[in-house]
């Protein structure tokens, strides 16, 4: 059976790497019905580039979104897919599955085609349950297990956890969360459960959102497919913005969907290693830590006024 795929893809000051990925979409087996870019207020030179892509041929049809600010990987995200959504009910497209990417992130040729030809060869009562299908995430040559995760709950406290590589040797697995780089997910599933909390910035936003899409079907991985996700190794950054976002995200999403007690744990061990005068970080940081927690537990989400991107001490 035909699936239509439109791809939303978000990128914000990565010009040399949007024209790589941009090519490697246009050399997919797997037909796409439509790709839209979304940029994230870029200044790079990337909205001249997208303006002259528009007019240029090519085997999709072509769109853009021009954010007016920096809404976040999850602004981007929200906005392509409410996007993608309203193309479909328009009829302006045909659109089966939504495939969301970043610019950094480039598919194999049969990386799309790879993910339709497994959903097309379950059987019927397996394909009305599938909501999602990702890739395999490769990074430096090796398959970077935290996209694609599972959740393990314990007494005290829950672990989320990278799928091991073993399973990559199946011809796909289920997993609890996905982040967004390669993953396609049903315009159905969309429709019930909603697209990317956009007040969460950025910083898991697709592990919320694979929470929610969990009530309504299973998240699969497809180990043929692959994006090779351009990414640097480990760095070491000062405190600053991206913990804010990191640790406020992550505990609104365990008072979200988990029950007191995992918050609980979460948040007194958090104090005394982050905050508290035992902390081995210095005032300014245990305050940007304590924001975190208070804002998670009254659920204050957007951009915070202070901690933007950039910010650090």
């Amino acid at each position: 059976m035909d699936q239509k795929v439109v791809v939303v893809l978000v990128t914000f000051n990565r010009l040399d790497k949007l024209r790589i990925a941009l090519d490697h979409y246009e050399k997919q087996t797997y037909p796409v019905e439509k790709i839209v870019v979304v940029d994230n207020s870029s200044t790079d030179g990337t909205v001249e580039f997208l303006k002259e892509w528009l007019k240029s041929e090519g085997k999709m049809r072509k769109d853009a979104l021009f954010l007016s600010e920096n809404t976040g990987g999850a602004g981007g995200f929200g906005s392509g897919m409410d996007y993608a959504l309203e193309l479909a009910r328009s009829k302006d497209i045909s659109a089966d599955w939504v495939l969301v990417s970043d610019d950094d992130a480039f598919p194999e040729p049969d990386a799309i085609e790879q993910l339709v030809n497994y959903y097309n060869s379950r059987p019927a009562i397996e394909k009305r349950a599938i909501v999602s299908l990702s890739s395999s995430v490769i990074n430096h040559g090796k398959i970077h297990e935290a996209h694609r995760s599972r959740v393990e709950k314990m007494f005290l406290r829950v672990r989320f956890y990278g799928v091991p590589k073993e399973e990559y040797n199946k011809d796909g697995f289920e997993i609890d969360l996905f982040s967004y780089v390669g993953t396609m997910i049903k315009v159905n599933a969309l429709e019930k459960a909603g697209t990317t909390n956009k007040d969460l910035f950025i910083y898991g936003d697709d592990n919320e959102h694979s929470f929610r899409l969990k009530k309504v079907g299973t998240l699969i991985v497809v180990p043929k497919s692959r994006f090779i996700h351009d990414t640097p190794g480990v760095e070491t950054r000062s405190i600053g913005w991206h913990n804010y976002y990191n640790r406020r995200n992550q505990l609104y999403i365990l008072k979200k969907y988990f029950p007191k007690r995992y918050l609980f744990f979460r948040v007194l061990k958090r104090y005394l290693l982050d905050e508290s005068a035992l902390s081995k970080y210095n005032k300014q940081e245990r305050i940007l830590f304590s924001t975190a927690r208070k804002d998670a537990l009254a659920e204050r989400l957007g951009k915070h006024p202070i901690y933007k991107p950039g910010f650090h001490f």
